[in-house]
């Protein structure tokens, strides 16, 4: 059965490399099991998800790491440009129907209004996030428990960034 998944920025700085190379390959690992699996996620278009993913893209092409540089090609091919894998969610206008979005950050304002859009988990590395969420009903996940649990049902990756 298809998943889908709302994914915050933790994605591009750890593709990036900010949080370091185990969460890099972690990453890279989790787009790589998405691709091979019928699950997808969904993203807020004109969101800050968009912005860093355009971002990590714009800067890989000039970043002499070749894993960036890597990382940033798989992730057009596999992802980004397949409709499979990537759905661009229109959230604007979507006052029209009640959404409780009191003590939400104005920056994960897209978040929720994606939740409440298409229904699918939010998966943060923010704790106080997911307090809120959690009291509003919404489904979401902190990330090292998501990946942690959805990696084990993938295969091994064909990437191995440590080793370079």
């Amino acid at each position: 059965m298809s998943e889908i998944f709302i994914i915050n920025e933790w994605l591009w700085s750890d593709l990036n490399g900010d949080n370091n190379k185990e969460k890099q390959e972690e990453a890279f690992y989790f787009l790589e099991t998405l691709y091979k699996r019928c699950d997808r996620i969904a993203v807020a278009k004109g969101s800050k998800f968009q912005q860093k993913e355009k971002n990590f893209l714009k800067n890989a092409n000039i970043d002499p790491d070749t894993t960036k540089k890597m990382i940033a090609k798989l992730y057009l091919g596999m992802i980004r440009f397949n409709s499979q894998k990537y759905e661009e969610v229109d959230i604007e206008g979507e006052e029209g129907f009640e959404i409780d979005l009191e003590g939400i950050n104005p920056d994960d304002l897209y978040l929720v209004k994606t939740y409440y859009k298409i229904g699918a988990p939010i998966i943060t590395t923010d704790n106080e996030l997911m307090n809120i969420l959690e009291s509003k009903g919404i489904p979401c996940k902190l990330r090292d428990a998501f990946l942690q649990e959805y990696l084990k049902k993938g295969t091994e990756s064909a990437l191995n960034i440590n080793s370079g």
